[in-house]
């Protein structure tokens, strides 16, 4: 096998083997909201409408961003995989991250022509760390589609200048302008491959017609129209337009001069991620990079120096030292539409962005290793850079653990980046998804303390203190939130719940009928309006908000157990019986789906399957209260007092506000245990949890006895 073959197929095999662990990977960070939320993606019958929509899906997220081919590949993944298979998606974006390194491979055989140079470059380009974000990340794949339709681009720009034959040279240039088109299609950065075309064309000068040279520029100027007349269409805007977050890109709100030197700020530390990639992280928003405000911080100048040197410094060398010119004006070129230098974009700060700039990194690696062989060193010079390759490899191998999912990538990037206020935020919200409220509020107060006008941060905060039983602190914070965004229904809805659990009735519904007005798809907010009509027991009212919200979400569990828990309590148990069987179907392993298969057995008369759904409901996780209490009305009728009192005892852990249960617990200590003492404790609990109770008169006449 020729040195050319060696690099053709060695590099592209070990940028394939370095990602495999990745197949076993999950969807994280913006995967969710773009593959797994978005419903144009559900089913190819909508891909005409997947063409002409923003990238991101919901109207809160950035709708600037316009990537037809890249979401049309995530709605080919799911229909290919049969459904949202993550494996599936890590598999394709390794296998294009295989094709981004072969035509890396490609461009340095067409530069150095050796087979050594061209394999330091492509196998340096496989396993760069600083590609991690981009190869593990779903999302990433707008970065490999983008880079690998440029390289492609600029490969048949240059086949449609050496081609003789009129067929093959036309077929050359519609490819050339096809594949810069699809790139921009893929990503917006993808606009450099004309200007990358321009510097190929000064530094390797083709002996080519002025007529064909004007052709082929004029059919890239064409791809650029189609793509911004898309993308006016499609976004409104040529350019960047709307409104940045603060907390993603501090920089858009500083200010043209100091948001350009943080900007150059971040330049110096792109430079040494791409040479020094030991700390990586997976978010750098505020304030994990300080504004700069001063020309002569280090940072800012060290970022200047790099922008002269690439600039510069490869204008100088495109004449003396082609390929080194050429490859310091990509980094150049490549960086300069998400470097903020130009235009703010939505983040100040990312990994993945440096997909595209680090080829020109990897050709100066390879006209390193050229210039070495041409000096009589060329084992030496490949020996050294398969060593740093194998550095390279090792740092991402590491890496890729961070990114199984959201928890360990979370915690990974607050341990690097622990002053930025989004990734505290996500890390609160995996705490939070984990069930470890305490967890969750630590770093809520944290991105709070790092950045008090982060309302998600806020409110997600109060929804930590709710699920802790903190219900009034979390109104405060529920109510402060409020009055920032008062047309936030998300907001509304978690005031309500705050109200609802502080038994507020009349706050709560009037907080998630004003939920409804903002949303009224909002099921959550029709659902807990259902439930507070169950509370004040106006069970017809219960019925109508509940239907409502299991026909906007049919395929919420909770939703059904709540409407035939109101069918029940109407004297409705057919409907109620159908309603927690397609729970049940939903969600198998749910405690209050299985208390309600429960209810349904122990109204057939069936007692052994009733409690055979009890006992399954009330020791799920957290446990089903009402289960534990059901299991214990079975255990006292077949004489199992001890177990009937544990059962009871643990339905009141679960719930201490069921008055039944302590009527129950209450009469078996009071007869059957002769605990005068404890039975007159729940047997009191009861009557003031519930002082109009059907058996109040007999729990009153029973505690006369025990006085007595």
């Amino acid at each position: 096998m020729t040195g050319r073959r060696t690099a053709l197929v060695l590099a592209p095999l070990v940028a394939i083997l370095i990602y495999l662990p990745t197949f076993r990977n999950g969807f994280v960070l913006d995967d969710e909201a773009i593959v797994v939320g978005n419903p144009l993606m559900q089913d190819l019958r909508s891909v005409p409408r997947l063409l002409v929509a923003p990238y991101w899906n919901r109207p809160l997220q950035d709708g600037r961003l316009y990537r037809p081919l890249t979401s049309l590949t995530f709605a080919l993944d799911r229909a290919l995989a049969g459904g949202l298979r993550p494996g599936w998606f890590h598999v394709v974006n390794t296998l294009l991250h295989g094709l981004a390194t072969l035509l890396v491979t490609l461009l340095a055989l067409e530069i150095f022509q050796g087979g050594a140079a061209a394999l330091a470059a492509g196998l340096l380009f496989a396993v760069h760390p600083v590609h991690v974000e981009a190869v593990a990340g779903v999302v990433g794949r707008a970065e490999l589609l983008a880079a690998s339709c440029v390289i492609a681009s600029l490969l048949l720009h240059r086949r449609a200048q050496r081609l003789a034959g009129r067929a093959g040279r036309r077929l050359a240039m519609l490819g050339a302008w096809a594949a810069a088109l699809l790139g921009m299609m893929a990503k917006e950065s993808a606009v450099v491959a004309v200007l990358l075309c321009v510097v190929w064309d000064i530094a390797f000068p083709q002996q080519t017609g002025s007529g064909r040279r004007r052709a082929l520029y004029a059919g890239h100027a064409a791809a650029l129209a189609v793509f911004f007349g898309a993308r006016l269409l499609v976004v409104g805007a040529i350019g960047a337009g709307g409104s940045i977050p603060f907390v993603d890109n501090p920089a858009a709100s500083a200010g043209p001069v100091d948001g350009r030197l943080t900007a150059l700020g971040t330049v110096a530390r792109y430079a040494t991620l791409l040479l020094w990639p030991r700390r990586l992280s997976a978010d750098y928003s505020f304030d994990q990079i300080p504004i700069i405000v001063s020309i002569f911080d280090p940072l800012a100048l060290a970022g200047l120096l790099i922008v002269i040197l690439l600039v510069a410094g490869g204008a100088f060398m495109l004449r003396r030292a082609p390929a080194a010119g050429f490859a310091l004006l990509w980094i150049a070129i490549a960086s300069l539409p998400a470097s903020n230098l130009v235009v703010f974009i939505g983040t100040l700060m990312a990994e993945r962005l440096m997909y595209l700039p680090s080829v020109g990194l990897c050709l100066l690696a390879g006209w390193g290793v050229a210039r070495a062989a041409a000096r009589g060193h060329a084992r030496l010079a490949l020996a050294a850079a398969l060593c740093a390759c194998a550095a390279m490899g090792a740092r991402a191998w590491t890496r890729l653990p961070d990114w199984r999912d959201n928890f360990a990538l979370y915690s990974s990037a607050a341990r690097v980046s622990p002053r930025s206020a989004r990734i505290r935020y996500n890390l609160g919200n995996a705490f939070l998804k984990r069930e470890e409220y305490k967890s969750a509020e630590e770093n809520y107060r944290v991105a709070l303390s790092i950045y008090p006008g982060f309302n998600d941060a806020r409110v997600n905060l109060g929804m930590a203190l709710l699920q802790q039983g903190r219900s009034a602190e979390a109104l405060e914070d529920f109510q402060s939130a409020a009055q920032e965004r008062p047309l936030r229904a998300d907001i509304a809805l978690n005031l309500g719940s705050s109200y609802q659990a502080l038994r507020r009735f009349g706050e709560a519904e009037e907080a998630f009928r004003r939920a409804i007005a903002l949303d009224p798809g909002s099921a959550s907010a029709w659902n807990n309006l259902g439930s507070i009509a169950m509370a004040r027991g106006e069970h017809d009212a219960a019925i109508g908000h509940l239907r409502k919200a299991v026909e906007l979400d049919p395929e919420v569990a909770i939703y059904r157990v709540n409407l035939a828990d109101a069918l029940v309590a109407s004297g409705r148990a057919a409907e109620a019986a159908s309603q927690f069987e397609k729970a049940a179907r939903l969600a198998p392993d749910f405690p209050e789906a299985q208390r309600g298969l429960g209810e349904v057995a122990l109204g057939r008369g069936d007692r052994a399957e009733a409690e055979r759904e009890f006992r399954k409901a009330a020791g799920g996780h957290p446990g089903s209260a009402r289960a534990a209490n059901f299991l214990g009305y079975l255990l006292t009728l077949k004489g199992d007092t001890r177990g009937a009192v544990e059962s009871y005892e643990r339905a009141l852990a679960l719930d201490p506000t069921l008055h039944d249960a302590h009527r129950s617990l209450g009469m078996l200590y009071a007869r059957a245990l002769g605990d005068r003492e404890r039975g007159a404790l729940h047997l009191k609990a009861s009557l003031r949890l519930a002082p109009d109770q059907p058996d109040a008169a007999t729990v009153r006449r029973v505690l006369r006895e025990l006085g007595r």
